[in-house]
């Protein structure tokens, strides 16, 4: 179905990619499936899986390792990139914002939009989710709100079979200021709302607080009527069927004019990616592997000839190192997989006793599910930093800010903190797919959040999560309190 689109050169791609799995979900071949040169902006969903990161910025840094991922793929060549949005279409959080991106990049001189909008992503990106989402928002014309099928949401992957569709509302300029005073007027209570979100985790340590959230609402739903009045001919109806229903008293439907010749937003069938393992993987594995919540930081430290296994999926063995330092590792994962540091060789004894069994997460079953899956296979992976950058990381005391993240496609990622100048590893996944690393790691200060080491164990507690602490601002504030205080015993002296 993808393919059709080589045909048609002005439409606007909105490609999908699930931030908690770059890797897995963008998709490299496609330039081929679609064609070059097409316009598109790039839509990193799932962003409320995140956590805060320990200082400033990190939304930034989160749009930025999104933009770096999509010009390693080549995209930047391949096609016309007009914005990077960060969204959650679970919550809600950028989906406004986005809407505002598209009427902004995508409308001719006459307040129309240029062509047909077409959702574009690998399995498991959340494209069908954000299809319902934009169905309720002012991208989709009021009167259809209510008449287009939903798209079914599902961590089973390739639960989209077909094309489905939605009207986009003409942003004519009267009706996108309606759109802006909405915005406007709603932004105090967002802020509030965020706010009191923030002090309630404060307050409590409630992970789902930590979580971005923004409402996406219809400008036009309770102007229906007076944006889009019936027709007259409606209002004549000789056979007392209830006026108003549509033209001619039907009920209205898709293939009315009024939708006919406008422009459509199309949710397409997800792209399989190589790098992903979700095909491999049964659907109570799924539910373990795939994050539904926001992910926590679990920090632990590893020596030379010490392994770690995330699950019965993925695997890390720390090899040797230049110079030996402490070597922190941060891991992202469902926290249904769990986590265990051992010995080397002791690892496989113990793959061969527990790998399988319901308490390890993924896989689960017995010796012929184990048989299904595609055998482990790694590769070696260096991670190196230059005695300058040691020496200067060492003076700003920053030894626990992460140097890069080795990805478990589908999985996870592990994030490496140290001092050493060059620490070797071997990281493995079944057949070998999705490996990679991301240099600088998504959220490098997160190794900070951690709680105190538990005793007897490679462990570190895990805090709550909490929104980082804007020492700029502080600063800021504590200055002009002193100027103020300054002032007033001026004014008071000259009295």
């Amino acid at each position: 179905m993808l393919s059709k689109l080589r045909g048609r050169q002005e439409v606007l791609i909105l490609l999908v990619v699930d931030i908690v799995d770059l890797a897995g979900s963008i998709h490299r071949g496609l330039p081929h499936i679609i064609g070059k040169g097409k316009p598109m902006i790039v839509i990193a969903n799932k962003v409320d899986l995140l956590p805060p990161d320990a200082r400033c910025g990190y939304l930034r840094r989160f749009k930025e390792t999104v933009e770096r991922e999509i010009a390693a793929a080549g995209y930047l060549d391949a096609f016309n990139i007009l914005h990077t949005s960060l969204v959650s279409a679970k919550t809600g959080y950028g989906i406004e914002d986005l809407i505002t991106e598209v009427h902004m990049k995508w409308t001719n001189v006459r307040s129309s939009l240029r062509d047909d909008i077409f959702l574009v992503g690998c399995t498991n990106a959340g494209k069908s989710t954000l299809f319902n989402s934009l169905l309720q928002s002012d991208l989709c014309k009021v009167r259809a709100v209510d008449l287009v099928e939903r798209a079914t949401t599902s961590v089973w992957p390739g639960t989209t079979l077909s094309l489905l569709k939605f009207p986009v509302m003409r942003p004519s300029a009267y009706k996108l200021e309606l759109r802006k005073r909405r915005l406007v007027s709603h932004r105090a209570w967002v802020q509030k709302e965020a706010y009191a979100r923030k002090k309630t985790l404060q307050r409590t340590g409630n992970a789902d607080m930590a979580v971005l959230v923004e409402p996406v609402m219809n400008t036009f739903k309770e102007h229906e009527e007076e944006l889009q009045p019936v027709a007259v001919a409606s209002l004549i109806n000789a056979t007392g069927e209830e006026e108003g229903e549509g033209r001619r008293g039907r009920p209205w439907s898709l293939s009315d004019p009024v939708f006919a010749k406008g422009v459509w937003c199309y949710d397409t069938p997800g792209t399989i990616n190589e790098e992903q393992i979700l095909d491999v993987l049964s659907l109570r594995e799924l539910v373990n592997v795939v994050p539904s919540r926001l992910l926590r930081p679990r920090t632990l430290i590893l020596s030379p000839g010490k392994s770690l296994l995330i699950g019965g999926l993925a695997r890390l063995d720390l090899l040797e190192m230049k110079r030996e330092r402490p070597v922190w590792v941060t891991v992202f994962t469902n926290e249904a997989l769990p986590l265990n540091v051992m010995e080397t060789e002791r690892t496989e004894e113990f793959m061969e006793k527990m790998r399988g069994k319901a308490v390890m997460g993924a896989p689960i079953g017995d010796s012929s599910r184990l048989a299904s899956l595609p055998p482990m296979e790694g590769r070696i992976i260096e991670v190196a930093q230059s005695e300058e950058l040691r020496r200067e990381r060492k003076e700003k005391d920053e030894s626990l800010v992460g140097l890069a993240d080795i990805v478990f496609s589908s999985i996870g990622w592990a994030m490496v903190s140290t001092h050493a100048l060059q620490v070797s590893f071997s990281a493995s996944l079944p057949g070998g797919r999705g490996l990679s690393v991301r240099d600088p790691p998504i959220l490098p200060y997160a190794a900070l959040l951690r709680g105190a080491r538990i005793p007897g164990t490679d462990f570190y507690k895990v805090n709550p999560p909490e929104f980082p602490v804007n020492l700029k601002r502080m600063e800021a504030a504590k200055n002009r309190r002193k100027f103020n205080v300054t002032r007033r015993d001026k004014n008071r002296d000259e009295e």
